[in-house]
């Protein structure tokens, strides 16, 4: 029997509450999401590769927060959620300009840990176009 803690639905309400707390720059709640072992990886149109730990993807939210931006765009198209024992991949299309600055559309790839009695975000794959492409 599959737990309710480990459903696509309950995938779903984690990056949920990701795009919630991350697009309003909510760091401490980000502190819960993201695992200690956190890793993202930005591939920017022009093909660059940046990448962070948890503690400097706090810092990249803290900054926008310190510089007044107001909350992302919140807009996500969802493609697929994939549950196997504690862990999870979601697959997604977001719009927004926190990741430089300017409006994008983002194909993302996040996979999760279930740990602490909570999902947490691991690693995220992020693919930034521009919002024509």
């Amino acid at each position: 029997m599959t737990k309710k803690t480990h459903t696509k639905e309950a995938i779903r309400e984690a990056m949920d509450h990701l795009i919630d707390r991350a697009t309003n720059f909510d760091t401490e709640a980000l502190e819960l999401i993201y695992h200690d072992d956190f890793h993202t990886t930005l591939i920017n149109p022009d093909d660059t590769v940046v990448t962070y730990n948890k503690s400097e993807f706090k810092s990249h939210f803290k900054k926008q927060a310190d510089e007044g931006k107001h909350q992302l765009n919140t807009w996500a198209k969802w493609h697929d959620f994939h549950v196997l024992g504690d862990t999870a991949v979601c697959v997604l299309t977001r719009k927004h300009s926190g990741m430089n600055g300017e409006e994008m559309k983002l194909l993302c790839n996040i996979e999760f840990r279930y740990e602490d009695n909570r999902w947490q975000v691991l690693r995220e794959q992020i693919f930034l176009r521009p919002l024509n492409e």
